[in-house]
């Protein structure tokens, strides 16, 4: 079952904030993790096996430097979902 752009965004938004202690209107499609957030390589890592294993996907390890927002994540999730 393909997921929508924005069932993807909804789901990967509470994950975000919930995972970075974020409230809710600081989520946006144009957060960028490193920035944006106290997250260090590891909780990006966790983020991303969480993604991995919430759409059965693997993220190779040359994508991850260029997945730095939260849309940026949405729109691989969405091109790649199985």
């Amino acid at each position: 079952m393909a997921f929508t752009k924005e069932q993807i965004y909804d789901r990967l938004a509470k994950e975000a904030a919930q995972r970075f202690s974020l409230k809710a209107e600081k989520v946006s499609p144009d957060l960028n993790f490193a920035q944006d957030t106290s997250a260090d390589s590891i909780d990006v890592v966790e983020l991303v096996l969480e993604v991995e294993d919430e759409y059965n996907m693997e993220i190779p390890d040359e994508e991850l430097d260029s997945l730095t927002t939260l849309q940026k994540v949405v729109d691989y999730v969405y091109v790649h979902q199985a």
